[in-house]
């Protein structure tokens, strides 16, 4: 019996929703207590999601009057291949972050408000950026502007001033957060193995012929680099760290694919499903990590830090940060290393990105990946 069967045969309540299925969709809405007296749902468009069902429903009253929303739900498989394995409590974590940064208005404002949740049905529903599209154009050659990456580190920034030091038990998250370091820290080191559930969302590494038919060299790379003593130990004493408490309350997942582009040019977070207690260089690491991938320029990747840390540059080229940020300051190393850790993630691990083809690009970026993860040195937060 499959996965899903075996859910379906111990969990009759929770009715798995599709988004070709409005009719049942209506009626899950209206148990919930989710719809008006005269309100029905119309139409159901899935969004995407890779981990969860995530689609926009459209509810339209008697009298004429229609809304949009966003449904979420959260099952203990991953959505693209039910043979994958994945926390099936995920949903409170995430259900507990909105409702934390709700209480953060430079945070809220930048991520969909949290309108109800179900236990039952393990659901979400979300406030609809009804237009918007995710960042993940970047990587097939879209720009940043500095003023966008500037929001975006000014959300870290927010969420970071707003959460230290007060820890929060409901905010753990310690089945993704497990999920996440098998991602980052073992499965694209190991050597490429059939696929399993093992290995969590990402899947299997791609062998060393599938890399070179990425990019000459880079199957030759990559096996070089996993049997590099130095980054290997460095590799392993980060792990152990992002394992840890942390000071903060983060993301998690803080790269393009989960930026939202609004029709105004605003820029919107979403799908916190791997937030919890951590490092907040985590966060600032993952999305420089994905600025460089996504080979933006310089200038946006300092705009981003500079937001993120708290930070201005003075006409003589010395730093200054407010007395929060001087307080509760960011490291620099440590945001180096997990950036080098997720760049190496994403150029030979299973997680891959639709990059743009160019010579010598990945090898070139996998070398700039090592030496960040084991001397804690990137160009870009080097002042």
């Amino acid at each position: 019996m499959s996965r899903r069967a075996e859910f379906e045969a111990e969990h009759p309540e929770v009715h798995i929703l599709s988004a070709d299925q409005a009719g049942r969709v209506d009626l899950v809405m209206g148990a919930a207590g989710w719809l008006g007296e005269e309100e029905q749902v119309t139409t159901c468009a899935l969004l995407g999601g890779e981990s969860s069902t995530v689609m926009r429903v459209e509810l339209q009253e008697l009298r004429g009057g229609w809304r949009t929303a966003v449904l979420k739900q959260s099952l203990p498989w991953l959505r693209r291949d039910e043979s994958v394995a994945l926390p099936a409590d995920r949903w409170r974590a995430e259900r507990a972050f909105y409702a934390r940064v709700a209480r953060l208005p430079e945070v809220a404002a930048r991520m969909p408000r949290l309108m109800s949740a179900n236990q039952a049905r393990s659901l979400l529903l979300l406030e609809d950026f009804r237009g918007a599209s995710n960042l993940a154009s970047l990587y097939r050659g879209a720009s940043l502007t500095e003023e966008v990456a500037q929001a975006l580190g000014g959300f870290l920034r927010a969420l970071r001033l707003g959460t230290r030091g007060d820890p929060d038990p409901e905010l753990e998250n310690a089945g993704m957060k497990a999920l996440n370091h098998r991602m980052l820290f073992e499965a694209p080191f190991t050597s490429p193995v059939a696929g399993g559930d093992g290995l969590g969302p990402d899947g299997a590494p791609p062998d060393a012929a599938a890399l070179e038919a990425v990019e000459p060299g880079l199957g030759e790379a990559a096996a070089a680099l996993r049997s590099d003593r130095p980054f290997r130990e460095s590799v392993a004493g980060l792990s152990g760290r992002f394992l840890g408490d942390g000071t903060c309350l983060t993301h998690g997942a803080f790269h393009p694919g989960n930026w939202l582009q609004l029709a105004d040019g605003g820029v919107r977070i979403v799908d916190p499903q791997f937030g919890g207690w951590g490092d907040p260089e985590f966060d600032v690491g993952t999305a420089l990590a994905h600025l460089l991938l996504a080979r933006q320029p310089d200038q946006v990747a300092k705009a981003f830090f500079a937001a993120a840390a708290g930070v201005e540059e003075e006409d003589d080229g010395e730093e200054t940060a407010d007395a929060d940020d001087a307080e509760a300051g960011l490291d620099r190393e440590l945001i180096a290393r997990y950036a080098g850790v997720e760049i190496a993630r994403r150029l030979i691990g299973g997680g891959q990105l639709p990059l743009k083809a160019e010579a010598g690009f990945r090898c070139g970026l996998l070398e700039t990946a090592r030496t960040a993860a084991v001397s804690g040195r990137l160009e870009v937060l080097e002042t």
